[in-house]
C-alpha cells in the first residue's frame, strides 16, 4: 500500500503529470485573455511542455512566466504578423470565391498552397522562439527550413491541427467536446504531444548551435 502512494510509482507519476498539464492549461488560457498576448502565451506553453517532455525543471508557474517575459516582444510581433497575413489572405479568398473563371481557380489553388506553407511555418515558429535565441527574421527562416527539412513530422503536426478543426466543424457535440477538453487540459496536452516531436527535431540543431 505504501508503495502505491510513493512518488516513484508509475501511477503517481502519471497522476502528477496530468495535474501539471491541467495547471499549465489554466495558466495558458488566463494569459491569452488579452488577445495580443496569445503569441507570447503559445511560446511559453511550448517552453514548459518541452521541459516536461524532457523531464527537466518542473516549476510550471515560474518557467511559464519566465518564457512569457523573455519572448513577449518577439512572439507578439510574429503573432500580429500572422493575424495581418491571415486577414489579407481571407480578403483574397473572399474576392476570388466571388469569381468563377479558370484564371481565378488557378489563383485559388496557389493561395491554398501559400496558406499551407505559411501555416506549416506557424506550427514551428513559436516552439523555435521559445527554445532558441535568435532574431525574429532568423526564427521565421529557421521555422520555414525546419518545416521543409522534417516533412513527416510537419505532416503529423498539421494532421493534429486539422483533426481539431474537423472536430470543431463536424457537429455541435464534437465542438462542445473540444471546448470542454480545451478548458481542462486540451491546449497543454496537444503542446506536450507536439513537443515529443519537437524534442527530436531540435536535438540536431542544439548540437549545431553548441
Amino acid at each position: 500500500m505504501r508503495s502505491l502512494f510513493s512518488p516513484d510509482n508509475a501511477v503517481m507519476q502519471f497522476i502528477a503529470k496530468i495535474f501539471d498539464l491541467v495547471v499549465l492549461n489554466l495558466i495558458f488560457i488566463l494569459s491569452c485573455v488579452p488577445v495580443i498576448t496569445i503569441g507570447a502565451s503559445i511560446s511559453a506553453l511550448y517552453y514548459v511542455s518541452l521541459k516536461m517532455v524532457r523531464g527537466e525543471d518542473p516549476y510550471i508557474w515560474q518557467n511559464f512566466w519566465k518564457s512569457f517575459r523573455q519572448n513577449f516582444k518577439q512572439s507578439t510581433i510574429v503573432w500580429l504578423l500572422f493575424i495581418a497575413i491571415s486577414l489579407f489572405l481571407g480578403m483574397d479568398f473572399y474576392i476570388i470565391n466571388s469569381q468563377d473563371t479558370v484564371l481565378f481557380a488557378v489563383v485559388r489553388t496557389g493561395l491554398w498552397v501559400i496558406c499551407g506553407m505559411l501555416f506549416s511555418m506557424f506550427v514551428y515558429i513559436f516552439p523555435v522562439i521559445s527554445h532558441f535565441v535568435c532574431t525574429t527574421r532568423q526564427a521565421l527562416k529557421n521555422a520555414a527550413l525546419m518545416a521543409i527539412a522534417h516533412l513527416p513530422y510537419t505532416f503529423l503536426l498539421l494532421a493534429g491541427h486539422a483533426l481539431i478543426v474537423f472536430l470543431c466543424t463536424f457537429s455541435v457535440k464534437t465542438f462542445a467536446l473540444v471546448v470542454v477538453l480545451s478548458g481542462i487540459c486540451g491546449f497543454s496536452v496537444f503542446s506536450f504531444t507536439a513537443c515529443i516531436l519537437f524534442s527530436s527535431i531540435f536535438k540536431k540543431y542544439e548540437t549545431e548551435e553548441a
